[in-house]
């Protein structure tokens, strides 16, 4: 029963995309992320969804995972997901933009002790605001270069991280 179901929200997901794909607003991008949480250097992966509403505006979906080392051995992984508008400014190369997101944030960290491992996971709230620029290689294909601030709300401290990324960014459809 939960095959259908699933199968019905993917195509409820997706479909907007297949709907803006054909007038070109919509772009997928993908690429490496490096976030630096409490003294730590995690290295990872973003991934993200726009869809064009008309003019300078869009609605983004932004996932990303990062990964390193616990500060007292072990390991550490963060998985984001956030959405949220993005406002972007100027028709040629680069195209500046920036946004503000929201969404949730799960943090796994684990340590291995005489073959034993303890973890320990949690899901907080969390948010984004940054800016880019995207720069435009040919009809199809950008490069995206992006810094963000990075909140998450954890019991009892909220953690402020910033966050690089650089992203290949195909535009769906159109010219």
């Amino acid at each position: 029963m939960r095959l259908p179901c699933a199968a019905a929200v993917t195509l409820a997901l997706v479909w907007p995309v297949i709907a803006h794909a054909q007038d070109g607003r919509a772009q997928l991008s993908a690429g490496y992320s490096y976030l630096r949480s409490e003294g730590q250097s995690l290295h990872g992966w973003t991934a993200a969804l726009g869809l064009g509403t008309g003019g300078s505006l869009s609605l983004v979906a932004d996932a990303a995972g990062h990964y390193g080392d616990a500060p007292l051995g072990g390991d550490v992984t963060r998985l984001s997901l956030f959405a949220g508008p993005r406002l972007s400014f100027g028709s040629g190369s680069p195209r500046a933009f920036v946004h503000a997101l929201a969404g949730v944030v799960r943090t796994s960290s684990g340590v291995t002790v005489r073959g034993v491992t303890i973890s320990e996971t949690a899901t907080d709230l969390g948010g984004a605001a940054g800016a880019g620029l995207d720069f435009r290689l040919n009809g199809r294909w950008s490069l995206r270069l992006q810094g963000d601030y990075v909140l998450v709300r954890t019991d009892p401290e909220t953690l402020k991280d910033p966050r690089a990324s650089v992203s290949a960014v195909y535009h769906l459809g159109g010219k």
